[in-house]
């Protein structure tokens, strides 16, 4: 047997070269800079009462040319297998569903999925969805039953008599439902459902900007002024003049970002991110201004920063977890009574992330938080092009930078989301934050920006621009003509 060792910037692999047949092992944990095969396997507790994934990135063996790309996404080709470990509670059966985005080249691809109870043949169809020419994540059902036995056992997902080396998928994750659970999580999806605030107002303003206005940003020279040297200096009259030029209808500005930096003396803030935050009330500020204008504040605020969770950890105990809820607990409690009707909504960034290391969200009692002071608060939890982590959101995040299809009837259709509202968010320059004196040109022209829009608007759907953004609070110039022209053809 050769052993090799594979290092690249997302994972370490050891590769156990059994002739020609390598079996990779992903994921390996390190104790004193040596490996326990014991290790290699690590087993995954199937829960009784909600699902339970099994992600690409915690297979315990892993079979054929297969790569781990950006968001934890994994690329198959050809003949491949990946294994589980599970422990089952009991004696049960559950529903199967495959989340992934199955390519062209993957379609009628035979799928062996087998367990301990025996052995399940799946052909794949490509998946659909709103993004052109794009991947297209979907939560696909493979079967409606399969029993599982208590105890240990290995499960796995693999093809077999493949020629050529395209991609077949992208894959995500395999997700098990127990039917013992079914009405119970239908009960929840029903109560979510009824308890989402109407998005009439987002839709009927049409569009809106973002603005990722952060500790990053840069003044127009390069340099950059300290958080609070910046806060104090921020000229939100000439802002919100700014705003009312491009006809938007609302702003989403971050709250946070990279750093956790908030505009505001938010006490519970503080507590978490001692040193970062403001005197200068920055949000309410702002709101009020926009407000003059007929524009609403939404508030941006990564989930994972904000509210002091590691996703980059292997595992989260019990004491990080309870933390993370309280943080959200006392900062949405903190906020929502300080602003009430200032804040209209808000755009949560990174809960893909947090779902998979903490599945365990009482999303319910969050909800609830963010609704604090104002009931009517729209918010989103952002799960990038994967399926959204929870019924219990208002609207889909829709980070997609480039236009996708319109809606029908204010919904995508197929796609990760087809059962959350629908807003797009787009980019006009190459990137999110402004961290260089150069803006660059935009990438969307009024024509082309304007039609898409409207596209939405008629069906239902909403869409939000970001715009690059100096330290200041000016934005390019290019830019700017490009959203007065949108204003002209779309407010006409």
């Amino acid at each position: 047997m050769k052993i090799f060792i594979k290092l690249n910037l997302l994972t370490l692999y050891l590769i156990f070269s059994f002739g020609s047949e390598q079996v990779i092992a992903i994921g390996l944990p390190k104790k004193n800079n040596h490996f326990s095969l014991d290790e290699l396997r690590s087993s995954i507790q199937l829960k009784d009462d909600k699902s339970t994934f099994l992600y690409c990135t915690e297979a315990s063996t892993v079979k054929g040319e297969l790569k781990i790309v950006g968001g934890n996404n994994m690329e198959c080709k050809g003949n491949f297998e990946l294994a589980w470990d599970i422990n089952v509670p009991s004696n049960g059966t559950y529903e199967l569903y495959l989340i992934a985005n199955v390519r062209k080249e993957g379609e009628n691809t035979d799928i062996l999925f087998k367990t301990t109870g025996g052995d399940m043949n799946f052909k794949l169809k490509p998946t659909k969805g709103p993004y052109l020419g794009g991947r297209n994540f979907q939560r696909l059902e493979l079967t409606s039953e399969i029993s599982l036995t208590k105890g240990q056992q290995i499960v796995s997902f693999s093809t077999k008599g493949i020629s050529g080396d395209h991609i077949l998928l992208d894959f995500r994750s395999i997700e098990l439902v127990p039917i013992s659970a079914k009405k119970r999580i239908e009960k929840e999806n029903l109560r979510a459902l009824n308890s989402r605030e109407s998005v009439d107002w987002l839709v009927k303003s049409g569009y809106g900007l973002m603005f990722h206005w952060t500790s990053e940003s840069v003044q127009q020279d390069g340099t950059i002024k300290s958080y609070e040297e910046a806060v104090n200096e921020f000229d939100v009259t000439k802002f919100a003049d700014m705003v009312e030029d491009t006809g938007a209808g609302y702003v989403i500005f971050t709250i946070g970002h990279a750093e956790s930096y908030c505009p505001a003396p938010i006490k519970s803030w503080e507590k978490v991110h001692p040193g970062q935050t403001t005197q200068r009330d920055l949000i309410a500020e702002l709101a009020d201004a926009l407000k003059r204008k007929g524009v609403e504040l939404i508030c941006y605020i990564n989930g994972p920063l904000g509210f002091n969770l590691d996703v980059k950890k292997e595992t989260l105990t019990d004491n990080e977890q309870q933390s993370f809820v309280n943080n959200f607990q006392d900062i949405l409690k903190e906020m929502g009574s300080r602003y009430k009707q200032q804040i209209a909504g808000y755009w949560f960034d990174s809960w893909y992330q947090i779902f998979e290391k903490f599945p365990e969200v009482p999303f319910e009692q969050f909800n609830k938080a963010t609704k604090i002071g104002n009931q009517n608060r729209i918010i989103c939890l952002n799960s990038w092009i994967y399926p959204s982590v929870t019924p219990w959101q208002d609207y889909w995040a829709g980070e997609v930078a480039s236009p996708i299809d319109i809606p029908v009837n204010g919904y995508m259709q197929n796609g990760p989301a087809p059962e959350l509202p629908y807003q797009a968010l787009l980019i006009m320059e190459p990137y999110w934050v402004q961290q260089k004196s150069e803006m660059p040109n935009p990438r969307l022209s009024s024509q082309k920006l304007s039609k898409y829009i409207l596209d939405c608007m008629n069906n239902g759907g909403a869409v939000t621009v970001n715009l690059g953004i100096y330290q200041d609070g000016t934005v390019g110039e290019k830019a700017l003509e490009v959203m007065k022209e949108v204003k002209s053809i779309v407010r006409k």
